[in-house]
């Protein structure tokens, strides 16, 4: 049995003469989580589509458990939270839960269970009887995401689930997400890297259309051998030089103007001396800091490798 849950092959889609993503091969794995991220236009949303059978690909295939899309027997097993999710504004939330969880096959009175367990597990409990119309946007988000939970899916699709949220839910939602991804696969797409590099073990970057690189979230951001440093401001690019005068030192990266970053990569055999050394060059040469953070973060390295 494939080890994957989702294989694309030659994987092609076209709007008119426009292809909005042309020819990928990825593989997603079973039982972990997978982020796809890229800029604006990258194919995101055309992709996640196609994965969940509101589209049809031009050409190539993808295949979810090794059926089609919209095949019969994936019914119950797939679940989708769109970006741009809604709820009816004149019916009690706790009832259209109910609603979802019978569609996917559950006697009533189980649907009403279903409906309370995946409030519960997003803290909206207490919003049962009330509708749309009386909820914040927050809580609004969390109902769809409750909606998503319903049922045991083998794979759930994910989009922007944090988009919108206040600090303490987002770390609600994420902590949802990781207690799910033990023994479900999901997807998720996020403008947000820091939720794709706290939840996620593999990342698909989409760059025009195209695979730009699919790998894990560990071999991106390196986080034994690099040092990120947020500056007071920009450092001259001398510095370069001075860090890699340094033995330990491997490669050093300076941020775009404005975005008072460095990343000091070294050699992953220097030992814990290696940060001080570091840091006391930073200090010679007068660049002060206001954060440092062991690794490269993936919001660096994939800017860095989308440009």
């Amino acid at each position: 049995m494939s080890e994957n849950i989702i294989e694309t092959n030659g994987l092609a889609k076209s709007f008119g003469n426009q292809w909005a993503l042309y020819n990928i091969n990825v593989n997603v794995k079973k039982d972990i989580t997978t982020g796809l991220v890229g800029p604006n236009g990258a194919g995101k949303t055309t992709l996640f589509s196609l994965f969940c059978g509101f589209l049809k690909p031009t050409k190539g295939s993808v295949k979810i458990l090794n059926h089609e899309p919209d095949h019969p027997l994936l019914r119950g097993r797939i679940s989708i939270l769109p970006q741009d999710a809604s709820l009816l504004k004149t019916i009690p939330v706790g009832k259209q839960l109910t609603m979802f969880a019978e569609l996917q096959g559950f006697k009533k009175r189980l649907a009403v269970e279903e409906a309370e367990r995946v409030l519960e597990m997003v803290n909206l409990s207490s919003s049962r009887h009330k509708t749309a119309d009386q909820l914040s946007h927050g809580m609004l988000k969390r109902i769809a995401i409750a909606q998503a939970f319903i049922g045991t899916p083998d794979l759930i699709l994910l989009d922007e689930p944090t988009a919108g949220l206040d600090p303490g839910t987002t770390d609600n939602i994420k902590s949802v997400i990781r207690s799910l991804s033990k023994n479900t696969s999901i997807i998720i797409t996020s403008h947000n890297l820091e939720v794709i590099e706290d939840l996620c073990q593999q990342v698909i970057i989409l760059k025009e259309g195209r695979l730009h690189s699919d790998e894990k979230v560990s071999d991106l951001t390196a986080r034994t051998k690099a040092l990120t440093f947020r500056l007071e401001q920009d450092a001259d690019n001398s510095i370069r030089s001075v860090l890699k005068a340094l033995d330990i030192v491997t490669e050093v990266k300076l941020g775009k103007p404005g975005q008072h970053r460095l990343v000091v990569h070294y050699s992953s055999d220097a030992g814990q001396m290696a940060e001080i050394e570091i840091i006391k060059c930073l200090a010679e040469n007068n660049i002060p800091y206001r954060e440092m953070i062991r690794g490269e973060r993936l919001q660096e390295s994939v800017t860095d490798r989308l440009g």
